[in-house]
This record gives structure tokens, sequence and C-alpha cells, in this order.
């Protein structure tokens, strides 16, 4: 991630040395893919930690099961204990669903957006050779500089989902080394 932030900043500072109408151009999905990523960002957060505790919910009906199959056999409960595991991974399939929804309208989206800014550079870059504001030598550079950045740029909206697990991840671990026990040691 560090990385990418130092690149995509050296990146700018170079696209506007070369031309700053066009790095003001290049710079204009910037703010939406940022405020995509502050409102993602709480939403994959959140959605990761229902699937941590509903993953929890589905591994315990499997931990109650399994070991006790012999009283589950003796008392004829097979049928209530597979409709358990069934009501309890219907839930982890809705859970999941709704943050694959998210994250997969997301990623295309701010590919979307580098797209359409590339495209607009393009445009504004072809008028600009048009009116002979600058060469097709400084558009080819100022393209291949693009590139990177809106590489980057991506590779930094990809990061936004592995952090966010983790996170998830982290809070559940820390949720239960703080729970205070309340049986007497």
């Amino acid at each position: 991630f560090a990385t990418d932030v130092l690149m995509i900043i050296m990146t700018t500072c170079i696209l506007l040395s070369i031309n700053p109408w066009l790095a003001l151009v290049t710079l204009l999905p910037l703010p939406i893919i940022a405020w995509m990523i502050h409102i993602v960002r709480e939403k994959l957060r959140t959605g990761f930690e229902r699937v941590d505790r509903i993953w929890a919910e589905v591994t315990n009906v499997l931990a109650d099961t399994i070991p006790g199959i012999r009283v589950v056999k003796a008392f004829a409960q097979e049928n209530r204990e597979a409709q358990r595991f069934r009501e309890a991974n219907t839930r982890n399939l809705e859970i999941n669903d709704k943050v694959n929804k998210v994250w997969s309208l997301f990623g295309p989206t701010v590919t979307l957006l580098t797209e359409i800014g590339l495209l607009v550079v393009w445009a504004f870059g072809i008028w600009q050779i048009s009116r002979s504001d600058i060469t097709v030598g400084v558009l080819t550079a100022f393209l291949a500089y693009i590139g990177r950045f809106y590489m980057r740029l991506d590779s930094m909206s990809r990061i936004v989902s592995v952090t966010q697990k983790a996170a998830a991840g982290a809070k559940r671990i820390f949720d239960v080394l703080d729970h205070v026990s309340s049986v007497p040691e």
C-alpha cells in the first residue's frame, strides 16, 4: 500500500511537470474513487464481521452435533440437527452474498472510472494536439505514465477488501481475548 501511494504521488508530480492541464484531467476520477473507498470500506468491514460471526455459528452447530452423534441417533434427532445445520448454513450464504455483492460492484466500478478517465485524457490530449498546445510525443509519454497511475490506483482499491477482512478477523480475536469469564478461577 505504501509503495502504491508513493508511486501515485511520484507519478502525479511527473504528470504535472509534463502538462498540468492533462494532469488535472487525469485526477478527475480520484475524488470519486476515494469517496467510494470510504463508503465500501465500512460496509466490507461490518460485512466481514458478520461473516465471521455466522461462520462461528455454523461451526458451533457442527461442534455440538458431531461429538454427540450417538446421543442424536439414540433420540432420533437426525432431522432436527440437519435442520439446525441447514438454517445456519442458509444464514451464512445470505450474509456472504451481501458482502460479495458490495465487493463485486466496487471493483468493476473503479475499473470503469479509470477507463473513463483514460478516455477523457485521450480526448483532451487529442484536442490539445489539434490546437498545437502539445505534441504527439508529449501525449504518448503522458499516456504511458497514466497507465502506471491508474494501475496503482486499481491496486490500492483491491487492498481495501483484504485489509477490511483482516480488520474484522482481528476485531473478533480481540473480542474473544477481552471476554471476561463468568466462571471463577
